[in-house]
């Protein structure tokens, strides 16, 4: 694994923070400002990234402070709450727009709510016209029908929400992505590295943990290939032996994959066929690529093609002849030295 992915890894909460603020504020900038708001364009825009960073900063800091909070159930609030925030804010900003804003000449004007003494006498005089019919009737002054402290407060509301839709999108798609578990967007949660390089802070209990399918040649390769390695002193996991039968089996693999130094995949067309097996799923959650390369060992029993997530491991094919290295030494060599004889494997 390189520096940078390692620095990635070990930081991936803060940059992913960091990052969507950003994107918050890159987006309230680009956001044309409305038309009728009248200020400097570049003083709106600037105040709209302020905001929308600011913003999104909040919504997420208590998460990024506090470890254990951005649980599913937690994220999946958030992102509820955050997307009823982004349509009531551009719902009310379309509200604003229709009772706010009026044309004149073919520009748009801000209007007000509170109508001036000569405003209310004219609109009793004349109670079928729109804000437009009055709008021209004043010769395009709103103040003249419209109160100064409304015509105000209803510039605040449409300059203050135009942008407001974007940071509240920005969290519930970074709470949703957190929310997804095993899926794609999993890496991007901020508890992923976490997630992924716990297996080199854990207690290490094994030499190798062997993942193969539970059949005919596989299941026998696979038996064998144990037993081999214990008589030269590796501690080896393996489900039917080292799994307690009132355990899941998929929680179970993971802390065995967390626990052993490495992992090696008995690989065939029966281990790949399904193309999303179990095995995968449970490998690539606990072990990113760099891991991978690192600790996870595919021992090929029959020509196959290799899957993406195996990609770039070079392995160790035993089915070619006459090999110049013997298959089994090659594993050995790669594994190292076992753990020392004074450490305890975890009884079950």
């Amino acid at each position: 694994m390189t520096d940078g992915a390692r620095l990635f890894g070990r930081h991936r909460r803060t940059l992913l923070a960091v990052g969507a603020i950003l994107l918050a504020g890159a987006a309230g900038a680009f956001a044309p400002p409305p038309e009728v708001v009248g200020a400097d364009p570049g003083e709106s825009r600037s105040f709209a990234a302020f905001a929308s960073a600011a913003i999104v900063a909040l919504a997420i800091l208590p998460y990024l402070l506090w470890r254990g909070a951005m649980r599913p159930m937690t994220s999946i609030v958030l992102a509820g709450v955050a997307l009823t925030l982004g349509v009531g804010s551009f719902s009310v900003n379309g509200y604003a727009d229709r009772i706010c804003t009026a044309r004149y000449a073919n520009t748009a004007v801000v209007v007000g709510t509170d109508l001036t003494s000569l405003g209310e006498a004219y609109r009793r005089e004349n109670p079928d016209l729109s804000n437009e019919d009055l709008l021209f009737d004043a010769a395009g002054v709103p103040e003249r029908i419209w109160t100064e402290r409304s015509i105000g407060r209803c510039k605040a509301l449409v300059s203050g929400t135009y942008f407001l839709w974007i940071p509240f999108l920005v969290v519930c798609l970074l709470a949703a992505a957190q929310a997804a578990p095993t899926t794609i967007l999993s890496p991007v949660g901020w508890r992923a590295a976490a997630v992924q390089h716990v297996g080199t802070e854990a207690t290490t209990q094994y030499d190798v943990f062997v993942s193969y399918r539970h059949e005919g040649v596989d299941k026998t390769f696979a038996t064998e290939l144990v037993s081999a390695l214990e008589a030269d002193g590796y501690r080896v996991a393996i489900d039917e032996r080292d799994f307690p039968a009132n355990s899941s089996f998929l929680e179970e693999m993971e802390r065995c994959i967390r626990e052993s130094r490495y992992t090696v995949a008995v690989v065939s067309s029966r281990y790949l066929e399904s193309g999303n097996t179990r095995e995968e799923a449970v490998i690539c959650k606990v072990l990113d690529l760099g891991d991978r390369k690192r600790r996870l060992i595919p021992l090929i029993i029959e020509p196959v093609s290799m899957p993406a997530w195996l990609y770039g491991i070079v392995g160790i094919d035993v089915t070619k002849r006459d090999p110049l290295v013997d298959p089994f030494v090659k594993l050995k060599a790669t594994l190292g030295t076992p753990l020392a004889d004074g450490d305890q494997r975890p009884q079950t």
